[in-house]
């Protein structure tokens, strides 16, 4: 049975229509690539420039129309970057040229880079550190919840579950991950830009947030995805937040430094702290920029699910 191309469009309408059933998983895919990325590396900075030598090489084999499975690639996994420079990292990923080119000297340190004049090699190292398995799992959910829902609002004939996204994603994994991984740096950094480029400060942000449409995900009350939902995770967080030592330990930053960015956070009105010293994310500035964010990302993730569906079904 040939499936049906479905538009970005189409996605938008299906995301929005059942936000409160998609939403929650896109969430909890995103904190866990940020406990990943801070496990990994612990500094985000220097994760992202690692996804983005990435994308860049996935990008290059596109180019001469080469397309490499998981399996092919983690064959060897070390790859040059002949055409990239510092100047170039730090202006895709907004950071200044002094801390780009710390930043990638640490990774050379380490023996995550080799770097040779105008020349950058990824090792084996970096691989390990940057493991795909988790993140196509996890985007794999909500491909199959957006297929379920197609199915189920006739407009597709066939409802593929997660396993088959999964078998179609590693089989054309190069392919795939230079879409995706375009898409998520775009996505860290806006966030990143919104926390006064402080990756530490929106990854605590984050864990308050996910901490709050948890809990709103056991209400069973369906929620208009543009003000009634993002007003029930800000009811909640008066009823359910988080310690510090909760916080140091969901995110694997230390204690000491999530108390200093706590108290920038709670000087700046973004979040308040009980009598039980738990912390929870409110109406603010921050929220506010989030929350456009937000909506705009439904288009952007639309987009990206539409062009991932195209090379899964039409390649």
């Amino acid at each position: 049975m040939t499936p049906t191309k479905i538009s970005e469009k189409k996605i938008y309408k299906i995301y929005c229509d059942n936000y409160d059933s998609i939403h929650h998983l896109f969430i909890e895919f995103q904190f866990s690539w940020l406990q990943q990325a801070y496990q990994a590396t612990k500094d985000l900075d220097k994760y992202n420039i690692l996804v983005y030598l990435y994308k860049e090489n996935f990008t290059e084999l596109g180019e001469v129309f080469k397309v490499k499975s998981l399996n092919e690639f983690y064959i060897s996994p070390n790859f040059n970057l002949e055409k990239i420079n510092i100047i170039q990292i730090s202006k895709n990923l907004r950071l200044s040229k002094e801390t780009a080119r710390r930043k990638i000297l640490e990774l050379v340190k380490e023996g995550i880079l080799i770097k040779n004049r105008k020349k950058i090699t990824v090792t084996l190292k970096a691989g390990l550190l940057q493991k795909p398995e988790n993140t196509i799992n996890s985007f794999s959910k909500i491909l199959e919840y957006i297929s379920y829902f197609l199915h189920k609002e006739k407009k597709v004939e066939t409802y593929y579950e997660k396993d088959f996204f999964i078998k179609k994603i590693k089989e054309r994994f190069t392919q795939v991950l230079a879409i995706f991984l375009d898409y998520q740096i775009q996505y860290i950094l806006k966030r990143k830009e919104l926390a006064n480029n402080d990756m530490e400060v929106f990854f605590i942000i984050g864990a308050l947030l996910y901490n709050q449409i948890i809990f709103l995900k056991k209400n069973s009350k369906k929620k208009h995805y543009r003000k009634e939902w993002v007003d029930e995770v800000f009811y909640i967080g008066n009823k359910k937040g988080l310690n510090a030592m909760t916080i140091s330990d969901l995110t694997g930053i230390p204690r000491p430094t999530v108390i200093r960015k706590l108290k920038k956070l709670l000087k700046q009105k973004d979040i308040h702290k009980d009598e039980n010293n738990l912390y929870y994310m409110v109406k603010g500035n921050f929220s506010a920029g989030l929350n456009k964010q937000r909506l705009d990302n439904i288009k952007n993730l639309s987009s990206t699910i539409s062009r991932i569906n195209n090379i899964i079904f039409y390649s």
